[in-house]
């Protein structure tokens, strides 16, 4: 009896937060492919900017908004100030995700 599918099959396994994971069975391999939609996280880091840009610094601005896949490799490092570092590393290499763009400028000379 021969192993697998005769034919390609590709199905959506799992919808999470905008996190798409598509199954992939061709012939005996299985694939797993994980995708995301930004789009939805940036309009609403744009509605933070456009609800937030021009005011001066003061209590209860919202920096920014990091989409569960990028706060889950950030959690990733071990300690509190690695993880510091790496969410404003990862603003700076993605600043649409900025909600307060004045933080942005204010952050470059952090590590």
């Amino acid at each position: 009896m021969p192993k697998g599918y005769s034919e390609n099959v590709s199905f959506i396994h799992d919808v999470q937060d905008g996190v798409v994971t598509r199954l992939h069975f061709e012939g005996d391999t299985l694939t797993a492919q994980k995708t995301w939609d930004a789009e939805p996280h940036l309009e609403h880091a744009r509605a933070m900017r456009d609800a937030q840009d021009g005011q001066r610094w003061g209590e209860g601005k919202f920096i920014c908004h990091i989409p569960p896949t990028a706060l889950a490799q950030i959690m990733a490092f071990p300690g509190r100030a690695e993880r510091h570092k790496a969410m404003w590393r990862w603003l700076r290499e993605n600043p649409l995700f900025v909600g307060y763009t004045r933080a942005l400028r204010t952050a470059k000379g952090r590590a």
